[in-house]
């Protein structure tokens, strides 16, 4: 299933942060509403992802600096409603970009207020939220495409297909 999604927010300095772009998933959620995002194309900050980050792993630097633990991501994502139930859990999802760095968009569940967040990570990854990396607070929201839409009419198969 085709869905757009975006985040923004500022960084440390107010300057703006954001990121949009097209996710794929599969078409059944599981039993608890979750889809897995299996393919994701866009930008953060004008910077082209190159691909989504395996489920299961941490992006580099993206680890407790006192337990040299890393936070993983699983790449999930549901329907919720933005305003009161959070489409991300706290795992998240994340992907590479093409200039080498690397996000991890989650719901920070454990916060008050619970909020949504990007951890950036650049060279040379450094271990936790230290600079160059960043870890921000952002408004995240995807919902799906239109079924009638160009991009999800050529993702399913023709009638002849779906016949075999």
């Amino acid at each position: 299933m085709a869905w757009t999604w975006q985040y923004s927010g500022t960084d440390g300095a107010g300057a703006p942060i954001s990121a949009d772009g097209l996710l794929l998933t599969d078409r059944d959620p599981d039993g608890d509403g979750w889809f897995t995002i299996e393919r994701i194309t866009g930008q953060r900050d004008g910077v082209r992802i190159a691909g989504l980050y395996p489920a299961g792993e941490g992006i580099p630097g993206n680890v407790d600096p006192a337990s040299g633990v890393p936070y993983t991501g699983d790449n999930l994502l549901r329907l919720g409603n933005p305003a009161s139930e959070p489409q991300l859990n706290t795992h998240g999802l994340q992907f590479a970009l093409a200039d080498g760095s690397y996000s991890n968009v989650f719901y920070a569940s454990f916060l008050s207020p619970a909020t949504y967040l990007d951890f950036h990570s650049a060279p040379p990854y450094p271990a936790g939220g230290v600079p160059p990396n960043s870890e921000r607070a952002v408004a995240f929201s995807a919902e799906p495409r239109d079924a009638g839409s160009r991009h999800d009419q050529a993702s399913r198969p023709s009638g002849k297909e779906r016949m075999k």
